[in-house]
C-alpha cells in the first residue's frame, strides 16, 4: 500500500511540475520575431552616409526598441556585400552598385542575389573631385598622373571616377591613387600631400564644407556638358546635377554628376521586420531629413520608383498600403 501511495504521489508531483513549467515558459518567453541588436552600414565619417544612417538607426532604437547603431563601413559597394553576408542587417548604397552586386558586374566577381531594397531615393551620390586652387589643376583630364585619394576601398567614388575618367581617356590606374577616408584625404589635401580629393557623398558633403570653414583655397572641378552627355550615353544611371556656388562657397556653380542612393537588406529579413522598418522611418520621416541636407528630398511618393533590383516583400507591403506601390 505504502508503494502505490508513493507511486501516485510521485505522479501527482509530476504532473505538478509539468503544468508549473508550462505556465512558467508561457510568462517568460521571450519575442523572438524580432531582432535585440541591428546595424546600419553607412560609409567614411566625412559623407553624407554616416549622419543620415545614424538618424535611421535612431528611429529604429526608439519606435521598435530595437538597439541599432550606424556603423563606418567602406561605402556604396562595400555595403552591398556586407548585406549579401548578413554582416550588417540594413545599408546604404547606389542604385547603380545595387544593380551591378545583383548582377555580378564589375567590380563584383560574384552575384549579389540575397540583396533588396528597403526604399529608394534616399538621397542624391554626387560625384565631387576637390583641389587646391594652386594646384594647377583645371580639369578632370589634368588629373592624370597626380596623387588621388580616392576614398575609402570600396566606396562609391572609386566606380563613379572610373566612369567619369573613361570619357577623357584615362582610368583609375593612371593617377597615383590612395585609399582613405574622405575627411583624412581633405586634410592631406590641405597639408599639400595629395593633389585631388575624390567624394562621392550627398551634398553637401560634410568633408568639403568642413573644408570650406578654414580655407577658401580650393575649387571642385565641373564635367563639361560635353562629357556629361557621353557619360549618360554609356550609363543612363547617373543624372546630371548643378551644385549651386553657394553651397561650399566655390566662386562658381559646379557642374557634375549624381547616382541615386537607396537602403538595402538581405531578403531573408522578416517580412514583418522589413515592414515595420520601413513604417516607423516614413513615419518620421523629418527626423531624416533634418539628419543632414542631403536627405532633404526624401519623399514617400518616390521611394519605391526606379527600382534596379527588387524590393524586399515587407517594404513592398507598407508602400502598397500607402497608395505608392498600385
Amino acid at each position: 500500500m505504502k508503494k502505490i501511495a508513493a507511486f501516485l504521489l510521485c505522479i501527482l508531483l509530476t504532473v505538478s511540475l509539468i503544468a508549473f513549467s508550462g505556465c512558467s515558459s508561457k510568462e517568460t518567453k521571450p519575442d523572438n520575431s524580432r531582432p535585440g541588436f541591428l546595424t546600419v552600414g553607412t560609409a567614411s565619417s566625412g559623407g553624407a552616409y554616416y549622419p543620415i544612417g545614424i538618424s535611421i538607426a535612431d528611429i529604429i532604437t526608439n519606435e521598435l526598441g530595437i538597439q541599432t547603431t550606424a556603423q563606418v563601413t567602406g561605402g556604396a559597394v562595400e555595403n552591398n556585400t556586407l548585406i549579401q553576408n548578413k554582416k550588417v542587417d540594413l545599408a546604404i548604397t547606389q542604385s547603380s552598385m545595387a544593380y551591378a552586386a545583383f548582377e555580378g558586374k564589375e567590380p563584383y566577381s560574384e552575384k549579389h542575389p540575397d540583396v533588396n531594397i528597403l526604399f529608394n531615393g534616399l538621397s542624391k551620390g554626387v560625384f565631387h573631385v576637390v583641389v587646391m586652387k594652386d594646384s594647377g589643376i583645371n580639369s578632370m583630364a589634368d588629373l592624370k598622373g597626380k596623387r588621388v585619394v580616392m576614398g575609402p576601398a570600396g566606396g562609391g567614388a572609386i566606380n563613379m571616377a572610373r566612369d567619369v575618367w573613361s570619357v577623357y581617356g584615362f582610368g583609375i590606374e593612371d593617377v597615383n591613387a590612395t585609399y582613405v577616408s574622405y575627411s583624412d584625404g581633405i586634410s592631406s589635401l590641405k597639408d599639400g600631400k595629395v593633389d585631388a580629393v575624390v567624394i562621392q557623398s550627398a551634398a553637401p558633403a560634410s568633408a568639403i564644407k568642413e573644408l570650406a570653414a578654414t580655407t577658401k583655397n580650393f575649387r571642385i572641378l565641373s564635367v563639361e556638358e560635353e562629357k556629361v552627355k557621353e557619360i549618360l550615353e554609356l550609363y543612363p544611371y547617373y543624372g546630371k546635377i548643378t551644385l549651386n556656388k553657394e553651397m561650399y562657397g566655390t566662386d562658381e556653380n559646379v557642374e557634375t554628376i549624381y547616382v541615386t542612393n537607396m537602403v538595402v537588406v538581405n531578403k531573408n529579413m522578416s517580412k514583418d521586420l522589413a515592414y515595420d522598418i520601413t513604417k516607423v522611418l516614413f513615419e518620421n520621416i523629418d527626423k531624416i531629413k533634418e539628419s543632414n541636407p542631403a536627405a532633404k528630398d526624401l519623399k514617400l511618393e518616390e521611394a519605391a520608383n526606379n527600382l534596379p533590383i527588387p524590393m524586399h516583400p515587407g517594404a513592398l507591403k507598407y508602400f502598397t498600403e500607402k497608395g505608392v506601390v498600385k
